[in-house]
């Protein structure tokens, strides 16, 4: 990080692999990096210090994606949250990526970082949320656990938004469904994967915009570069996988989350975030392994 900045990181160590944390920055993942290839994207440090979107990956909490001009509603109240992120018009992403996590555990390949909600107007239910970390040589393991901390039944959900590099990059998994989505970037209708959209063979990721939710994710990923020794493979235990491309930028997401984008008010139609009655926890694995390419 610059000397000038105002967060402090925590590394974890395994081998050759190397795991930078934030903890006050959105709990988020400044660099994971196996020997001298980085496995997730990096934006460059300075950028990093300031802005959660520049990091490598950032957790999802208590929501994924946007809602709706903010609006939904809950048990027969009408909510409506504010924009969360300037330039955005929707909420997006939650709470937990604009918060200072703590650092409860820690050790040199292991950490735990925490952040609790009180309930604001960016969110109205309390709860608890932990990362746990787990670094080996060319493993990466993120328990995710989310905790209702409310005396109402509330929506609640966890996930998690890493960032590759796009250049060389190809893209592997399975869903039955995929989400159009509009111009304002919401959810209007899902549909099977045409050949354009369909990633069950493996596709090259640069040279399309894509910011699309598929659902019935097998849990399953794989992601290489033609440039690069090692690859990766994603197993997760979340239904949804939400695929964000761009021609403009030098990055693309695959980011496994639990619900559709959108999902408080697509009812039956999309998969719905799951529910948590008071003092019940939610939680989700993702396990990143490295892998060299023969």
């Amino acid at each position: 990080m610059s000397a000038d900045s105002p967060f402090a990181t925590r590394t974890l160590a395994a081998g050759a692999a190397r795991l930078v944390l934030v903890p006050e920055a959105g709990g988020a993942i400044a660099a994971w990096r196996i020997g001298d290839q980085s496995m997730l994207y990096e934006s460059g440090i300075a950028a990093a210090d300031w802005n959660p979107l520049a990091m490598a990956s950032f957790p999802l909490v208590p929501y994924s994606n946007r809602i709706a001009d903010g609006c939904f509603l809950w048990d027969g109240l009408a909510h409506r949250l504010p924009p969360n992120k300037a330039g955005f018009a929707h909420p997006l992403h939650g709470v937990g990526w604009l918060r200072g996590w703590t650092v409860t555990q820690s050790s040199a390949d292991q950490a735990v970082l925490r952040y609790e909600h009180d309930g604001d107007a960016d969110w109205p239910w309390a709860f608890s949320a932990e990362q746990r970390f787990a670094l080996a040589p060319a493993q990466l393991t993120v328990d995710l656990t989310v905790t209702n901390r409310s005396d109402a039944t509330a929506p609640l959900a966890i996930g998690m938004h890493p960032y590759f590099d796009a250049a060389g990059a190809h893209l592997q998994f399975t869903a039955g469904q995929m989400w159009l989505a509009g111009a304002d970037q919401l959810p209007v209708r899902a549909v099977t994967p045409d050949p354009s959209s369909d990633f069950a063979a493996g596709r090259a990721v640069a040279g399309r915009e894509r910011d699309n939710c598929y659902d019935g994710w097998d849990g399953r990923a794989t992601i290489w570069w033609i440039d690069r020794p090692l690859a990766l493979r994603i197993q997760s235990d979340l239904p949804c996988a939400v695929v964000y491309t761009s021609v403009d930028t030098d990055f693309f997401c695959f980011e496994p989350v639990p619900h559709s984008n959108n999902a408080l008010n697509l009812g039956a139609a999309g998969r719905p975030m799951p529910v948590a009655a008071p003092g019940e926890t939610i939680g989700a694995r993702i396990v990143l392994d490295a892998w060299e390419r023969t």
